[in-house]
């Protein structure tokens, strides 16, 4: 399960940016603080990293509205990630929403894939919301298609190609999302098929002209089916069981470089959130520790 040569020499930098619609500490929000009580960042050292750093991104109370509070958190995310990368270190970052990934991609300033796993597809533009949830719309800010002027006010923002995304375990639509994946031909392991052949179908996907090639992990927990717990309000039926997770998570390592991860989108309010915890935990160390098995974390 080993990457191809990893440029991390100097160790993880953790960053929580614990919030929730800029909101701090709220719903989701709470999820970062939880995942690292329960052992994150020994666990990280106890896999063999040696050089282990935790920095939180400060409250963003001051900025105006729930759209002004998000960006504001994307945008000292991607500073906090430049500065890891500018340091040779590899960037885990425990984030209440999905859209925080925006500011972590921007933050590592080349272009990678980006391997979604998630209930849901995020790729709702303003237009096309039915409920008015902001973190709805992740991916499609990511890609550009929507709150364009914000996004370009993230430091080294630059869309994703659609080509280097790839989803696994969406399984729960509302009207004309899935066909809109359809329409735009974006890859995807879905996840309302058969669990036991959800890491088989990625690894397939994942077989093509950028194997081996850097991706960004992006972990939204509710990707678990809802029989492990509910990672959040918006868990869905379906999807992969733990050892599935990990399965999938193994297919990544094996035909992709992970340059950086986020966890996101854990209340741990939710029925079966120790579990919940405990996982993102293994998931973190799983890929930390196949990036360190290629760089010199071992070593110093």
């Amino acid at each position: 399960m080993t990457p191809a040569s990893s440029p991390f020499t100097k160790g993880v930098t953790v960053t929580a940016a614990p919030f929730h619609a800029g909101a701090y500490c709220e719903c989701v929000g709470k999820g970062s603080h939880r995942i690292v009580e329960t052992g994150l960042l020994d666990a990280l050292q106890l896999a063999g990293i040696k050089d282990v750093v935790y920095t939180e991104i400060d409250r963003v109370d001051a900025f105006e509205g729930e759209i002004g509070r998000s960006f504001e958190v994307k945008r000292r995310i991607a500073l906090v990630v430049a500065e890891a990368v500018a340091a040779n270190r590899f960037s885990l970052v425990l984030a209440g929403n999905c859209n925080a990934t925006v500011g972590v991609y921007a933050g590592l300033s080349q272009d990678c894939d980006v391997i979604w796993f998630d209930a849901h597809p995020d790729f709702d533009t303003p237009d096309e919301v039915t409920g008015g949830y902001f973190d709805g719309m992740g991916v499609a800010t990511l890609a550009g298609h929507c709150w364009t002027e914000l996004a370009y006010s993230i430091p080294k923002f630059r869309p994703l190609s659609l080509n280097r995304l790839i989803y696994c375990g969406i399984r729960d639509f509302e009207k004309g999302q899935r066909e809109k994946l359809e329409t735009y031909d974006i890859r995807a392991a879905f996840g309302d098929g058969y669990p036991s052949t959800l890491a088989h179908r990625l690894h397939e996907l994942l077989d093509d002209e950028y194997r081996h090639g850097p991706a960004l992990v992006h972990l939204d927990l509710d990707v678990l089916s809802s029989d492990v717990g509910r990672a959040n309000e918006y868990a869905a039926k379906g999807g992969p069981m733990e050892l599935q997770l990990y399965g999938c998570l193994e297919a990544v390592v094996a035909k992709r470089r992970p340059i950086a991860m986020t966890i996101a989108s854990f209340n741990p309010d939710m029925p079966g959130n120790v579990k919940i915890a405990e996982i993102a935990v293994k998931a973190a160390c799983m890929i930390a520790q196949a990036v360190s098995s290629s760089s010199e974390f071992l070593k110093q």
